[in-house]
């Protein structure tokens, strides 16, 4: 006989609870979703759970940005990318990033960023967090490992991607092939739709790099993808080289990745014991190129520093020699030049770069600690792997006087290479040293874990000039691009303002040369010219060079144009540098709003001189709120406002 039964209220009510606990249950697809909005709900990302198998999706202003996009990774002993279930879906937190910054557009950070932890079991049972945030800047999500393991675990393949949708046009550098001296990211950025294959550049393409940028016509915004927090337990990751119907997936090293005269010990995937914590992928999110720019986001996910003293940590500007002479053997006497006209400018640093072992580092460090200026010396990357060699090198350089270190060559996104670069921002911390890489790979939020790292290569730069024949035609246009990509991500050595002919020649403009030497960033500003060149300057644009700091007060984006204009004003004290530069073969106008600017009434332009080439010159402004300039075929401006 079949009786009614009537289910309590209160377990109707512990149900609902259930189910609103492990997400929201779309009947018509079986699909469960969790969510996780910024601060102010500008930002979300959502994950969906769908036959046992993980996807996420971004939105930005209730528009979607990002559409279903994979996620999981398969270990060499457990699969992580089918037959998944909810074990837990814990509660958002609100956490204050506040923090000081080093390098950047902007010196003091204080972001609220939202952070959300949801925990899935593979069909043994083991299992996978994913850690969820978001900002209103973008979003962010990473994999973690919470058992407890002291055998060695490995990723075999990563199954994240991002998918962009097909209107979608990027600025995207490709991935080298391993070489002599990639993959090191310095090359070109090219214009692509979702789709395109990398181009084989300035070697075989294997891929894209990070950062990649990307914008949305149809919902108007710019999306930056790139990685933050990798450390020694992973490798830098990549863009594979398929983006067949706009899904672009992450890729690890290739096989044959190497720093010279280091032997690598085993694959390039990436290995740990459990827990095990993963970098995170960044999707920054803006409505203009300009929010991408001025973004902390990156270094809002990396850990906190690990120097609790910071008090000896001083961004500053560096003479260099090697730019300008770099086939001449070195000698004290030249290096001793650049060290005194560092300190006729008031810069803080000279950099001995390789070759400093001739005259011999001692003299040359006391003598410019006799003038006031810092020594900074060239090292490389192979001596760096071991303990005992990196401990030996450091020690030779600091008891010389030695500031920093400029550490080339290391060419590998290797989870090795990225091991032996946190052991060196960490030996160099004990020792007050500050870190320069070069050869090497992207930042990755390590400026704010390491306050020490002042800068970084990983960019097509100055020395450009000497080795890549297409530079100069394409100078303008990376020029342009770079603020939004590489620079959005941490600091950039490129070495700015070199003028002096070399191999190549140049086709942008003096005034360009020196206007992007105010637009890129740098802990430190190694200057690439001899003092004859900036000593020619007029008096207008040599005092810029004395007084633009390495580290500035506060800075905005006027102009966004990547591949095209870009115009950026940074403040210093009581002084505002407006610089503007031109990426196209035509001249173009730009009228600048100057009015959030009539405090500072001293005001001069430096633009083009009669050689455009190798001459500016300096005018004074009246106080008009506009300013109208045009702006020559591959040039550029500095405008000067002081109270």
């Amino acid at each position: 006989m079949t009786k009614n039964f009537k289910m309590p209220a209160s377990f109707c009510f512990f149900l609902i609870l259930l189910f609103a606990s492990l997400g929201t249950v779309h009947a018509a697809t079986g699909s469960d979703v969790w969510s996780l909005r910024s601060p102010g709900g500008l930002c979300s990302i959502s994950v969906t759970l769908d036959q046992g198998r993980l996807s996420y999706q971004v939105n930005r202003g209730g528009q979607a940005v990002l559409p279903a996009s994979p996620l999981g990774l398969r270990r060499d002993d457990e699969d992580f990318s089918t037959h998944l279930t909810l074990a837990d879906a814990a509660k958002p937190r609100t956490r204050r990033e506040q923090y000081e910054s080093f390098t950047g557009p902007q010196p003091h950070i204080n972001h609220l960023v939202t952070f959300r932890t949801l925990t899935f079991v593979n069909g043994n049972g083991m299992p996978l967090a994913i850690d969820l945030a978001a900002s209103a800047e973008g979003v962010a999500f990473r994999y973690r490992f919470p058992g407890t393991n002291t055998a060695t675990s490995v990723v075999n393949e990563e199954l994240t991607g991002f998918k962009l949708p097909q209107d979608a046009r990027g600025w995207l550098q490709p991935y080298h092939a391993a070489g002599p001296y990639t993959p090191a990211y310095e090359d070109f950025y090219f214009h692509v739709t979702p789709g395109d294959p990398p181009p084989d550049s300035r070697q075989k393409a294997r891929g894209w790099a990070f950062p990649a940028l990307f914008h949305l016509p149809a919902a108007s915004i710019w999306v930056l993808l790139t990685e933050s927090g990798t450390d020694e337990s992973y490798c830098a990751c990549h863009l594979g080289p398929d983006s067949t119907g706009g899904l672009y997936r992450i890729d690890f090293p290739l096989e044959d990745e190497t720093t010279r005269g280091y032997t690598n010990k085993f694959g390039p995937q990436p290995r740990f014991t459990l827990p095990w914590t993963m970098p995170w992928r960044v999707i920054v999110l803006g409505v203009s190129a300009g929010d991408i720019a001025l973004q902390s986001l990156v270094t809002d996910l990396a850990s906190p520093s690990r120097i609790m003293d910071t008090s000896w940590i001083k961004p500053g500007r560096a003479s260099w020699a090697w730019w300008s002479y770099p086939d001449e053997s070195p000698t004290a006497k030249r290096f001793d030049e650049f060290t005194d006209f560092a300190a006729r400018m008031g810069w803080e640093y000279t950099l001995f770069d390789a070759g400093w072992w001739t005259p011999g580092i001692k003299p040359l460090a006391s003598h410019a600690q006799s003038i006031g200026v810092l020594p900074l010396a060239w090292s490389y990357a192979a001596d760096f792997y071991d303990a005992g060699s990196r401990a030996g090198k450091l020690a030779e350089l600091a008891d010389a006087g030695v500031r920093g270190v400029k550490v080339d060559f290391w060419c590998s996104d290797r989870q090795e290479a990225i091991a032996a670069q946190q052991a060196l921002l960490r030996d160099a911390a004990a020792r007050h040293m500050l870190v320069n890489l070069h050869g090497c790979t992207i930042p990755r939020g390590w400026q704010r874990t390491w306050p020490n790292f002042l800068s970084c290569e990983a960019v097509l730069g100055a020395e450009s000039y000497f080795y890549e024949a297409r530079y100069p035609v394409k100078a303008a246009e990376l020029d342009t691009v770079l603020p939004f990509t590489r620079n959005a991500v941490g600091p950039m050595d490129f070495t700015p303002v070199a003028c002096s002919p070399k191999k190549f020649t140049r086709t942008t403009t003096a005034a360009h040369q020196l206007a992007a030497a105010l637009i890129f960033t740098s802990g430190i500003i190694h200057y690439a010219e001899q003092p004859e060149f900036f000593e020619s300057l007029p008096p207008a644009a040599l005092n810029i060079f004395r007084d633009a700091p390495a580290r500035w007060d506060e800075t905005r984006c006027l102009v966004a144009e990547p591949g095209q204009l870009a115009v950026f004003a940074r403040r210093a004290g009581n002084s505002w540098f407006i610089a503007g530069i031109s990426g196209t073969d035509s001249p173009q106008t730009v009228t600048l709003d100057l009015s959030p600017f009539k405090k500072f009434a001293k005001r001069l332009a430096v633009i083009e001189g009669q050689d455009a080439s190798m001459q500016v010159a300096g005018a004074s402004l009246d106080l008009s709120a506009d300013w109208k300039h045009e702006i020559p075929a591959r040039g550029g401006f500095i405008l000067r406002l002081d109270r």
